[in-house]
């Protein structure tokens, strides 16, 4: 296998391609020169992956932060929110019980509960205001190394899972992209990323998050080809959805697109889909996203707000917990329409 891959590495360094020159001959040359020569210092592997190196170089900062968002959730929510936003901003699924995940799987929106670039995309657009700070042309890869230490920091706070780790590479390279003007293909980035994480760990292929986060980011990009809303995803750069028509339309095609590139993915390591994904993804999920928007709110601010309205933010999403559960198990006891159509008469 090993002489596999150094044929792979040869192939593609020194492959036909308009980009080759002399230059890149050599740089090929002597970084396939490098790293035979310090195989023989890692016997056991057959490149070098430093995993626990590469964690333990955000992790003080990684517990800071994790400290602090876990003292503002605990200053503010209770009870299922409180449960929720450790889940969807900490990673932390423990306090979230049985009957609150098997809604979600009914209604398909069990993605919202793994930390992924959905999630990441929260943060992203919180720290936009730098963008604005590091507005000069000079400085605009300034906003991308900002941002791309935070990412990385929080990457280590969530357990630098598959889909966040692709999620935050993903973003580093298409907002660089975008500041620096290049004209590259919006897939190409998340391909990278496979390639870069299976070259770091090859055993990664083998989760089921990496295959289910790759397979979603590709079919959504794939059935999204050409359009604005292709760039916006990976790199959330406002700009991008200027000038944009029917772009209302453009939940509906990430969840079509993403449903149908994972089903052969779920059918087989889950032995079952949700046939109600886009009514949970386009009538549920965004009242939970508006839940998620607060609680940045609630984090940031925690210490200031009144006792009364943090009450009232509590308890209105032990209201809407109960509705939804209440809905999903109409919707698994009696089928969609019949379900609303009794709702509608009654």
């Amino acid at each position: 296998m090993y002489c596999l891959d150094l044929v792979l590495v040869c192939a593609v360094a020194f492959g036909f391609g308009s980009w080759r020159s002399v230059w890149t001959d050599v740089g090929a040359l002597l970084w396939i020169i490098t790293v035979l020569a310090g195989v023989h210092v890692f016997l056991e592997w057959r490149y070098w992956y430093p995993s626990p190196e590469i964690a333990v170089i955000f992790e003080p900062w990684a517990v800071r932060l994790r400290q602090i968002l876990q003292n503002r959730i605990d200053l503010a929510a209770t009870g299922s929110l409180h449960g929720f936003l450790y889940g969807v901003l900490l990673g932390d699924r423990t306090e979230l019980t049985p009957a609150f995940q098997a809604g979600f799987r009914v209604l398909g929106i069990s993605h919202m509960l793994a930390v992924s670039g959905f999630h990441v995309g929260f943060w992203v657009v919180l720290g936009r205001p730098l963008k604005w700070l590091f507005r000069l042309r000079k400085w605009r890869v300034m906003y991308v190394l900002f941002m791309g230490a935070f990412l990385c920091i929080y990457a280590v706070v969530v357990g630098s899972g598959p889909s966040v780790v692709r999620a935050v590479g993903t973003f580093c390279f298409a907002a660089c992209a975008v500041q620096m003007n290049w004209k590259v293909t919006p897939l190409h980035w998340p391909l990278l990323m496979a390639w870069l994480m299976w070259w770091y760990d090859p055993a990664v292929v083998q989760r089921v998050g990496y295959q289910l986060s790759f397979s979603a980011v590709c079919g959504i990009l794939i059935g999204l080809s050409g359009l604005p809303a292709v760039e916006f995803l990976q790199s959330w750069q406002r700009e991008s959805l200027r000038g944009t028509k029917l772009g209302f339309l453009v939940p509906v095609q990430v969840s079509l697109s993403a449903w149908t590139a994972t089903l052969p993915l779920v059918m087989h390591h889950f032995g079952g889909a949700s046939s109600y994904f886009l009514v949970g993804n386009l009538l549920i999920v965004p009242l939970f996203v508006v839940y998620i928007w607060s609680a940045l709110f609630v984090v940031l601010f925690a210490p200031i707000l009144p006792s009364g309205a943090l009450e009232v933010w509590n308890s209105s999403f032990e209201w809407w917990v109960a509705f939804v559960l209440k809905v999903t198990e109409g919707i698994s006891r009696q089928g969609l329409l019949e379900f609303f159509s009794q709702a509608y008469l009654q």
